[in-house]
């Protein structure tokens, strides 16, 4: 399976889009929008196994991951997940993810998604709680007919993105997805009891939203929730109550939440001081991100760097 080309530093967390992959035939794909990869017909040689980073990258896009056979271990927001036979997971854009083995002969099938280029389906309410719970729960074991489905229409897609000439690739990209999404949704709805009638967004889940993706693009520098509802126009106390009503939780919750994430991964990461990570993340003192950090883990950034 081919890998991203650009040299990765450990210093300071590396964020990976899909502009990273190269266009030169490497990929199938949409090039900004959608990147697939696999190995399934490639006999193993241990020369050619991809090499990854060792250190947490924080990916801007969806990725899903199928391992037909073999095994790969992988942390997703600092939480350890091994991958066997007809195992799949689902990155949320904003995760930090590290590649931490992948066994010999592994096979396995990679998808790389915008998160603009296929509409949700279903309930919004639904789609954020399934985004909840995907964070929590990203692992997922495939039965045997679904893992055979998953292969085709992964396959048919590869072959349309790589047929020459070919004017409607987006078009038939966004139908298999939507077929790939649909599926997924489908096993959650059942599993939370719900039909999952798609309806549409109201106001107060299009704030929402826009709220999610602003938090996700600015949390380093901006833990004021003033700061968001300026971006948005709307009043801070508006846009508080919008999101709890939404979301079950607060705004400021949500923005330290990313805050913690990448914290604690830039704290794991080798060769990066618990003073460089306070300097990252734009607190005004080494001691002053001690006492927020500890307010949310219970740890203080020393004790936790030595876990």
């Amino acid at each position: 399976m081919n890998t991203i080309q650009k040299p990765f530093s450990p210093n300071p967390i590396i964020k990976v889009d899909l502009l990273q992959f190269p266009t030169d035939g490497r990929f199938a794909q949409i090039p900004g929008k959608l990147v697939l990869s696999d190995n399934l017909e490639e006999d193993w040689n241990e020369e050619n196994e991809p090499q990854h980073p060792s250190f947490p990258v924080q990916v801007t896009m969806a990725v899903s991951i199928i391992c037909p056979s073999g095994e790969m271990v992988i942390d997703i927001d600092l939480t350890e997940y091994r991958l066997t036979d007809s195992h799949s997971v689902l990155i949320m854009p904003g995760s930090f993810v590290r590649m931490k083995h992948v066994a010999p002969g592994t096979k396995c099938i990679f998808m790389a998604i915008s998160s603009d280029f296929i509409k949700l389906v279903g309930d919004v309410k639904t789609s954020i709680e399934f985004g909840r719970i995907t964070r929590e729960h990203p692992m997922h074991v495939l039965q045997p007919d679904e893992l055979e489905e998953s292969i085709s229409i992964y396959q048919a897609l590869k072959k349309k993105l790589t047929q020459k000439d070919y004017q409607y690739k987006e078009t038939v990209a966004k139908a298999y997805l939507q077929i790939l999404q649909s599926n997924v949704f489908q096993a959650f709805s059942q599993g939370q009891g719900q039909k999952g009638e798609e309806r549409p967004i109201s106001r107060k889940e299009e704030l929402f939203m826009q709220f999610m993706a602003t938090v996700k693009e600015h949390y380093i520098n901006h833990r004021n929730i003033t700061f968001y509802a300026d971006q948005l126009c709307v009043s801070p106390k508006y846009l508080s109550s919008v999101v709890h009503a939404v979301s079950g939780k607060y705004a400021t919750e949500l923005i330290s939440q990313y805050v913690i994430l990448e914290a604690k991964a830039l704290l794991r990461s080798e060769g990066i001081s618990i003073k460089d990570v306070s300097n990252k993340l734009h607190f005004a003192n080494q001691s002053f991100f001690a006492k927020f950090f500890k307010q949310h883990t219970g740890y203080t950034p020393k004790e936790y760097k030595e876990l």
